[in-house]
């Protein structure tokens, strides 16, 4: 069997980068459509173009570019046009044992840093979501004592004795736990700085 390259062996181009990239947004009239990069930390999740016909793609954060899969490939696991084509499963010939088990280990450790990634990112939602309610649930806490202590100001009885000092205080510690759960929810999504 002679050693060749294969084109028509390749994936196709829509499905193989919805599958390395996570989701991707509508293509366009052209076939262009965004995602995440997976060259650098995209803050937007949009930074990547990819033609879903042709497999050409461009990060416009990082600059990272190529004509097709091969060339995204060859990028991702720097290795030569052989070594991609043969992960890609379009290169006929004789691969080795050897060769095999270094091909399917950098798949098995792509996929392995991939599901530590998306694993991260869940918890990291998980926590900013945790804080969004908690925010919610103390701003709650804050406007209803509020209004009840405007209640109180303009002549309403009060429900129990002390009542508008309970509420001062309510109001006082509502609005520290307000400020400091906002401050980490922004550094949670990296609109503050930590310090």
């Amino acid at each position: 069997m002679a050693h060749a390259f294969h084109e028509e062996s390749l994936p196709d181009a829509y499905l193989y980068f919805k599958q390395e990239l996570g989701r991707l947004t509508r293509p366009n009239s052209k076939g262009w459509a965004l995602g995440r990069c997976v060259f650098h930390k995209s803050k937007s999740g949009k930074s990547f173009s990819v033609n879903i016909r042709s497999g050409a793609f461009h990060c416009f954060g990082c600059d990272a570019r190529g004509g097709g899969i091969i060339d995204f490939v060859k990028l991702r696991d720097n290795c030569d046009f052989k070594s991609a084509c043969q992960s890609l499963g379009a290169w006929r010939g004789d691969v080795t044992r050897e060769q095999r088990r270094q091909l399917d280990e950098r798949a098995a450790k792509t996929r392995y840093d991939r599901e530590l990634q998306e694993q991260a990112k869940a918890r990291e939602r998980a926590r900013r979501l945790k804080l969004r309610d908690e925010i919610h649930t103390t701003g709650a806490i804050y406007r209803e004592a509020n209004d009840r202590l405007s209640e109180l100001r303009q002549g309403a009885p009060e429900g129990y004795e002390g009542q508008q000092e309970h509420c001062w205080a309510v109001l006082a510690l509502a609005l520290d736990d307000l400020r400091l759960t906002e401050q980490q929810y922004m550094q949670a999504c990296g609109l503050a700085d930590a310090g």
